[in-house]
């Protein structure tokens, strides 16, 4: 079972995925947002609500994107400070530490293609659980269940990947 994490500083959305009879199932789909809040106010009901939700998934391994760093040093630190927030928690419950995965990594793990555009990536979740799920609108919990499937995938694989810039495109 693994939990897939995607934070953003006004939003956040949670999957869990686990293997079933020949296609994966989701177990949950969810997002959050915090409201109009300052950075420590969201920083402080985004803890309350994932230690809800790590509590309920105790066996989940827990998987997030490394943080996409931009041209806005602002946006580069909100998301340190969730992803430190992430780690705290994690650790502070006696569990491992999240697996970090690449934007690209989840893509390629998913569609095949590195820089797939996410109507692509939210086709193939179709195809990987079957057609009669629906996925939410919400893009913080369609990421998030992306998420976790490319680390069960990942988890999961014989074959080590690695990427080179030719593997990428």
């Amino acid at each position: 079972m693994v939990m897939g994490l995607d934070l953003g500083s006004q939003e956040a959305g949670l999957a869990v995925v686990e293997p079933g009879e020949g296609c994966f199932v989701l177990r949950a789909c969810l997002s959050f947002r915090p409201g109009r809040a300052s950075m420590p106010e969201r920083l402080e009901k985004l803890y309350h609500w994932l230690s809800v939700q790590l509590q309920d998934w105790p066996a989940a391994l827990v998987a997030m994107e490394d943080p996409f760093v931009g041209r806005n040093p602002r946006s580069a630190l909100a998301l340190g400070a969730l992803k430190g927030l992430v780690w705290g928690t994690l650790l502070a419950m006696g569990r491992p530490a999240p697996l970090l995965l690449a934007p690209a990594q989840v893509k390629k793990a998913i569609t095949g293609r590195a820089h797939a555009p996410k109507e692509q990536v939210a086709a193939m979740l179709r195809h990987y659980f079957g057609q009669e799920v629906s996925l939410p609108d919400n893009h913080h919990a369609t990421d998030a269940v992306a998420i976790a499937l490319a680390a069960a995938f990942l988890q999961n694989s014989p074959i080590k990947r690695t990427f080179t810039n030719r593997a990428e495109r």
